[in-house]
């Protein structure tokens, strides 16, 4: 257990370090949100200027909420999905089958490699334009925040990995993982606040796993939410994630095992 661990802290080192080599990229890669933040002010200033208070929102705490999301969602791509399914047509997978730490350990350490750089250079973008933008929570509440933030990162890794499975049998995962991206965002609630929904869609999607892979994390970070089920509901559907990543993941290799051999 301690030789497994010590190889994915060695790993989240390596990916941290090879990720930072490529200042330039990151740096436009902030550029670029910064720049969809300040799109994101104008979109909804012109949403709201005929109606302060949609869907119960005000301006401030709707731009907030999407602005908090968005950072999220640059911040934990880890590119689990491309990345896997490039190695298994390569054939470089191959190698880490023979390799004492299992498939998904070994890439959730290189996706925390790439997310904590992603923070680093994210985060301090975010925190200007909310000071420029004049944004503040009402009162975050790290103590449930940040759990929920973790598991967030569990749950989109979860599903990336398991899209990159899908590499063993699809030629081209673009469309793939550009549809799952574009689902997740519009219901996990960082498109538009889940407030925005009909009553009857709100319930249903506050039951299913999407509402807790943004929503709940922001809900946390902006004050909107103090309640600790939606927590509870999202280590729930962590778990069962993590079981159909490793159920997948032994199938998978049993069958290259067969064909391999």
């Amino acid at each position: 257990m301690s030789r497994h661990l010590r190889g994915a802290l060695a790993l989240i080192r390596i990916n941290f370090k090879e990720v930072v080599q490529y200042r330039s990229s990151l740096v436009l890669l902030a550029l670029g949100n910064g720049f969809g933040l300040w799109l994101l002010f104008w979109l909804w200033g012109a949403l709201f200027a005929s109606n302060p208070g949609r869907a119960g929102l005000s301006f401030q705490s709707a731009l907030l909420h999407v602005a908090v999301a968005q950072t999220l969602f640059v911040v934990v791509q880890s590119y689990t999905d491309w990345g896997f399914a490039r190695q298994i047509r390569s054939g470089a997978v191959a190698t880490y089958l023979t390799q004492p730490l299992a498939l998904p350990v070994r890439y959730f350490a290189l996706a925390c490699g790439r997310v904590a750089v992603h923070a680093l250079a994210h985060i301090p973008v975010f925190l200007l334009f909310a000071w420029w933008a004049g944004l503040a929570p009402a009162d975050t509440h790290w103590l449930l925040a940040l759990p929920s933030l973790l598991l967030a990162f569990v749950l989109i890794f979860c599903v990336d990995f398991t899209i990159g499975l899908a590499g063993f049998m699809a030629a081209d995962l673009w469309g793939i993982t550009a549809s799952k991206d574009a689902l997740l965002l519009f219901l996990g609630g960082a498109y538009l606040p889940i407030a925005f929904f009909p009553e009857a869609v709100r319930t249903v999607m506050h039951w299913l796993p999407f509402a807790h892979f943004y929503q709940t994390p922001v809900a946390y970070l902006t004050g909107e939410s103090s309640a600790g089920l939606p927590l509870l509901q999202q280590a729930l559907w962590c778990v069962a994630f993590l079981g159909l990543v490793l159920l997948a993941s032994r199938h998978v290799q049993r069958k290259l095992v067969v064909f391999g051999a």
